[in-house]
């Protein structure tokens, strides 16, 4: 439980800061989790401009 405190005290303006505002990485961390995975199951792309298609299919 002394980790946990001494933890929370230490970052506390970031804990303020997020409760404070309603800034959200979230969405972007998302895509970045899809253009991951895309490059994972594609196995490569032939050249850069497919690649970059297909993440704008995905982000539509």
């Amino acid at each position: 439980m002394d980790t946990a405190i001494s933890t929370l005290n230490k970052n506390m303006t970031a804990v303020l800061n997020s409760v404070e505002y309603d800034f959200s990485n979230g969405p972007v961390e998302g895509i970045n989790r899809r253009i991951k995975s895309l490059k994972c199951s594609c196995f490569g792309f032939r050249n850069l401009d497919n690649f970059r298609k297909r993440i704008a299919l995905i982000r539509s």
